[in-house]
């Protein structure tokens, strides 16, 4: 999104202070809890997983086949009062001409596109407890913190008058097992990809975050307010799983391949009653369209109407020859990524 000063203030004041974030949750709960406490609500449906595997476009496949209410920017800079914002806004008739974000992927967006913005409630209530000067590690949320989060997806569902509450933000994965086992009726969605690929988009998405925010500062902390931490100036790793990470230079493709590795061992790894929400989605046979895929998908997930046909990039088959990577390294890569593709094909 395309910023102006007195917009650039208003989000600096609004998501760069902790205070400002609990006041206005304090308040839209104090003036909206009541009608959406009477809310009747469905299954949820999170998506989160690691960047770079298709999660924008699975989202909005899903948000368009069944009455779900997820955040947008529309709802910035006060995500945690979407009703009250919306309602101060109501007269403003806030247009912004649509356009490709800035991942230089092809995808479009605007104030209303569905969009990861999620994390903002997380990161005010717990960002002391995961969020660590070398990086992001797993945790289980107390019991206030998910009594205000069933608060939170019943205001955001108010807000769009809609039955299901759906997200995408890939730091759940540091709290997919509490998730799993707290939030009612939830189906967790992972997808994933061909390891060196996502590894290389991963890596080069990295370098254009940085790129960007030297270019622009503000850039580099609004994903920071936004507890966006997968890439640029603000980059933190995940520490998993059981709190390790990726050693080295995350200028290198070896980080981003054990980064790789890391997360998707941790959502393997998940107990049993964790692995019964979980639905491993691969991107590479997503892209295809496969209308089987798409079915499978939909019906797992109690969609209203049919997944709709997406057209993606197609995968791209890169040559490993110019590829200098410590051989255990891309052995491991592919053992976890048979284990992702058994568990997709188990959908």
């Amino acid at each position: 999104m395309a910023y102006g000063p007195l917009d650039r203030l208003l989000h600096r004041i609004a998501l760069g202070s902790d205070a400002v974030l609990e006041l206005s949750f304090d308040l839209e709960r104090a003036r909206h809890g009541k009608a959406a406490a009477a809310r009747e609500l469905g299954p949820p449906v999170f998506v989160t997983g690691l960047a770079r595997a298709g999660t924008t476009i699975l989202m909005r496949l899903i948000h368009a086949a069944d009455d779900f209410a997820a955040l947008r920017y529309r709802d910035l800079p006060f995500p945690l009062a979407p009703n009250s914002w919306a309602r101060i806004t109501a007269r403003l008739k806030r247009q912004v001409e649509t356009r490709e974000r800035g991942h230089g992927d092809g995808l479009e967006h605007d104030l209303d596109s569905p969009e990861a913005i999620e994390e903002v409630f997380w990161k005010l209530h717990d960002g002391k407890r995961y969020c660590r000067p070398d990086g992001l590690i797993p945790y289980p949320p107390d019991a206030e913190t998910l009594a205000a989060f069933a608060d939170y997806r019943r205001l955001v569902c108010l807000r769009y008058g809609a039955r299901r509450y759906l997200s995408k933000n890939n730091a759940n994965v540091l709290r997919v097992g509490s998730l799993a086992r707290n939030v009612p009726g939830a189906r967790i969605i992972h997808p994933f990809r061909d390891p060196l690929a996502q590894a290389r988009s991963l890596h080069r998405q990295h370098r254009q975050a940085c790129m960007l925010a030297a270019d622009d500062p503000f850039r580099g902390a609004f994903m920071r307010w936004l507890g966006h931490h997968e890439f640029g100036a603000h980059q933190l790793p995940f520490l998993l799983p059981a709190g390790s990470g990726p050693h080295g230079d995350p200028d290198t493709l070896a980080y981003w391949l054990a980064t790789w590795i890391g997360v998707h061992t941790h959502l393997l790894g998940q107990p049993e009653d964790v692995r019964e929400t979980q639905v491993f989605v691969d991107y590479d046979l997503l892209a295809t369209g496969d209308p089987e895929l798409l079915d499978r998908l939909g019906r797992r997930l109690d969609l209203a109407r049919p997944l709709s046909p997406v057209t993606l990039r197609p995968p791209t088959a890169l040559p490993h020859r110019d590829v200098k990577l410590p051989a255990d390294l891309m052995v491991e890569a592919n053992r976890v990524h048979a284990a992702l593709r058994k568990r997709a094909a188990a959908l």
